[in-house]
């Protein structure tokens, strides 16, 4: 299984870009690889201990960082196994990434400096939804992985231009020593960069190393980005210029109704005539399913009656790939207008004795997330 790749253009064109093969058969390889150099230690530890009958405490301390080793190895190959055979139950929480590395930094503190490991965090203020518990996996197996390859890391987090992704970089550089290249071969593999790729997989975000020149780069991509819309809220649309036969910036968008309702279709479709907006509906969650595998629309509305198991897996999957991406709940009480965040769990609702005067206004602000 591949790990994600990013499709935009490289970080450096000077870059020579290293690609994780399949895991196939070459993952079992990799664990026997690391496994065999914990072994070796013990074996001399232990050939020594036959011969002079007395162990050191240098010889101890190696023995106790073989053991320590195999056991993480052992770790890391279940959760890679896990990872790979099949979609996790995830917990999606809207995180302060910014503080979780540092708490991992932090908490790395003392193992990194008894390695000799130098780390100069840059981090700015950013928040993603991710699941918490991979995305602290992820982070630790991340910086595990950059302390095996140099003494001197920067961690640098910062928010692209476009499209408006978290981007999480690691960059690591060999600290001088007397002639002696420490560095790993280009085409080394090891376990961390498998549980990494099969971590971000599961997470939906892109991970990528290179080398640029004297430095190894390790790039995570985070598409599930919280957007910093500053001054914008709710009130501040102005509905009129939606509706506006001339202007109508909405036109084109796409909107599927979940809904058996034919007054609920009719008077969706009236709002939508007057935006531009194209309306489809199916009357199942199954149906609406397979409409958007098919094709994705811009929002989504459904009926309350119809909010089930399948919804809220549609919803989880679609906004995996658009935190932003909008949808709107019909309500069966009276007088219900509820508009969400830009970013957060809630979905907006509208009841149904208020679709004809609220509607437009709700649809205009659902929509402009992605106009």
């Amino acid at each position: 299984m591949e790990p994600p790749r990013r499709t935009n253009a490289p970080l450096a064109t000077a870059a020579a870009k290293k690609k994780a093969p399949d895991l196939g058969l070459l993952l079992p390889a990799v664990i026997g690889v690391e496994l065999s150099r914990h072994v070796a230690a013990m074996e001399t530890v232990l050939e020594d201990f036959q011969g002079a009958r007395y162990i050191s405490r240098t010889e101890l301390a190696t023995l106790r960082a073989a053991l320590t080793g195999a056991g993480r190895i052992a770790r890391q190959a279940q959760q890679v196994s896990r990872l790979a055979g099949g979609r996790l139950r995830q917990s999606h929480e809207r995180l302060a990434l910014q503080e979780l590395v540092a708490q991992v930094l932090k908490e790395s503190a003392k193992r990194l400096r008894a390695l000799g490991v130098e780390v100069e965090p840059h981090l700015k203020t950013v928040e993603i939804i991710v699941d918490p518990g991979l995305l602290m996996s992820l982070l630790e197996t991340a910086v595990d992985w950059a302390a095996a390859r140099g003494q001197r890391i920067q961690v640098w987090l910062d928010i692209k231009n476009w499209p408006e992704h978290a981007i999480l970089r690691l960059k690591v550089k060999q600290a001088v020593s007397a002639g002696v290249d420490m560095r790993p071969a280009e085409d080394d593999e090891c376990l961390d960069w498998y549980l990494l790729a099969q971590l971000a997989q599961a997470m939906g975000v892109m991970v990528e190393r290179e080398k640029i020149g004297d430095q190894t780069q390790l790039t995570i991509e985070f598409p599930r980005t919280v957007r910093q819309l500053e001054g914008l809220t709710a009130l501040e649309v102005d509905v009129g210029e939606f509706m506006s036969s001339e202007t109508r910036p909405l036109a084109g968008h796409r909107l599927l109704l979940i809904s058996e309702d034919d007054r609920v279709k009719r008077e969706l479709k009236e709002v939508c005539d007057h935006l531009g907006v194209v309306l489809d509906s199916t009357p199942t969650t199954r149906q609406a399913v397979r409409f958007c595998e098919l094709d994705t629309p811009h929002m989504v509305v459904i009926d309350e009656r119809l909010h089930d198991k399948n919804f809220d897996e549609l919803r989880e999957d679609l906004l995996a790939h658009n935190v932003n991406y909008p949808f709107l709940e019909i309500a069966e009480g009276n007088n219900i207008v509820e508009v969400a965040s830009w970013m957060g769990d809630r979905m907006s609702r509208i009841s149904r004795d208020a679709l004809k005067g609220q509607l437009p206004s709700i649809l205009a602000m659902e929509l402009a997330k992605v106009a």
